[in-house]
């Protein structure tokens, strides 16, 4: 890293001088101490409205958080949570909820968790697990957990997904077209919560699932979570890669002291982090965009290629099908500290015990003498299914998904031009390395 010689000797011993060439503190409204600012600029001793944040040499708007052990995400004492309001959904939740454009020419619609279920057979590794398997639903699957501590369980397909069965197209789950909603009487949010809802987006068939999080110091994250039976690899030299059964997508909505600070999107392994007032946006709602068979999420549309370059491999967005997930949620409280989640406020009869399931959401990658399967420069044409929401990071400090080293930058613009991202560990599978789970296995 270049110094500048100009910035002073604390400075460069912050907490932000290893990751960044320039720094400086950001103060909300309401934190005007000069003491308390360079305390937070030179020892990491921050309240709890200031942010460390990068600014590029150019001047151009992109930063990043910078968290330090001093900042302790979960300490009780700072967490506002109190018996009776452990399980409410805040209403500015789903006042800043975002809305998802599907693909136009999507061939896999989000489909139903419950559904999914009913189609699918518990593997452990390749030997059908069938005596598990008899009534399984969301209120047992955490049961599997009793084989190899769920590690090795997939929830298998019980067809040919080459023949693409129905329930793997969830075509009966796309969204109602809003403009025909809009000339029905006013769609009210579940249990009124909000009172009457201006509708963006339509209706679908196939719940989302939202797990919000009170992390203490103002800050809240509501995770918004989508689920798709399958996942359509992309080709390259027409040649398709990284199919894989059951696919989760999300969005994460950053809350400091109740009002939307950053928003994150998930894309395969990795995402992108931008600032609330830098995303699109149908009136205060975020908008996000969904690439047509991967389903990796997007903050614009148009390509968007990753991996390899001069974009040979890459993901495709546009407007289509308008998905509003607040029509029709699971909705939850976690306590990340704890491992504990409740049903909320809104749909308090919510199963719990799926969310637990240490397993797979689809199929063990094919083997090589499966027909359905080939490999090339290490990309294989089916992958591992996906592991569930409990293992998306939801405890992170950080904005972003991905390992705790990962740098988290946020972007407070849109670029016009997407940049090639490459990233390590694509190809056999979507499992994160055994010290990247999280949370620990811990048998439930």
């Amino acid at each position: 890293m270049r110094i500048n010689p100009g910035l002073p000797l604390l400075l460069l011993l912050g907490p932000c001088a290893a990751l960044l060439p320039e720094a400086h503190i950001r103060k909300d409204r309401g934190s005007t101490s000069w003491i308390s600012t360079r305390a937070c600029r030179w020892l990491g001793v921050c309240e709890k409205t200031q942010h460390c944040v990068q600014l590029e040499r150019e001047g151009k708007a992109q930063h990043q958080e910078c968290h330090t052990d001093r900042y302790k995400l979960l300490e009780s004492k700072e967490r506002a949570d109190t018996s009776d309001q452990a399980n409410k959904i805040p209403t500015y939740v789903l006042d800043y909820a975002p809305l998802v454009y599907l693909h136009s020419g999507e061939k896999f619609w989000p489909c139903d968790i419950t559904e999914h279920l009913k189609h699918v057979t518990p593997h452990l590794n390749y030997t059908p697990m069938a005596a598990a398997s008899t009534g399984l639903n969301l209120t047992n699957l955490n049961k599997l957990n009793e084989y190899t501590n769920g590690r090795f369980v997939y929830l298998t397909s019980d067809d040919n997904v080459e023949e693409r069965p129905d329930w793997l197209e969830g075509e009966r789950n796309i969204p109602d077209d809003p403009q025909e909603l809009s000339k029905k009487v006013a769609v009210q949010r579940p249990l009124g919560i909000g009172g009457a809802a201006e509708i963006h987006g339509g209706h679908s068939d196939a719940p989302a699932v939202l797990v919000v999080i009170n992390k203490g110091h103002g800050i809240v994250d509501a995770f918004w979570f989508f689920f798709y039976s399958y996942n359509l690899g992309n080709l390259v030299f027409n040649v398709r890669f990284g199919n894989h059964i059951g696919d989760w997508e999300h969005t994460l909505v950053r809350f400091i002291n109740g009002k939307p600070k950053y928003v994150f999107v998930s894309e395969h392994y990795f995402g992108q982090a931008y600032t609330y007032s830098a995303v699109e946006k149908l009136g205060k709602r975020p908008v996000i965009y969904s690439g047509v068979g991967t389903h990796a999420m997007y903050a614009t549309p148009g390509a968007h290629p990753y991996v390899l370059p001069l974009g040979l491999l890459h993901d495709q967005t546009d407007r289509g099908p308008l998905w509003d997930p607040t029509l029709n949620s699971l909705t939850y409280r976690y306590d990340h500290a704890a491992d504990s989640l409740l049903a909320s406020n809104i749909t308090p009869t919510a199963p719990t015990e799926w969310f637990y399931f240490n397993g797979h959401w689809g199929d063990k990658f094919y083997p090589m003498e499966d027909t359905r399967q080939y490999q090339f420069a290490g990309q294989y044409h089916y992958v591992n299914g996906p592991l569930g929401p409990r293992f998306k990071h939801l405890g992170r400090k950080k904005i972003c998904q991905g390992r705790t080293s990962d740098p988290c930058v946020v972007h407070n613009w849109l670029p016009p031009v997407q940049h090639t991202r490459v990233v390590d560990g694509m190809g056999e599978g979507e499992d994160w390395n055994e010290d990247e789970r999280d949370p620990p296995m811990n048998g439930r």
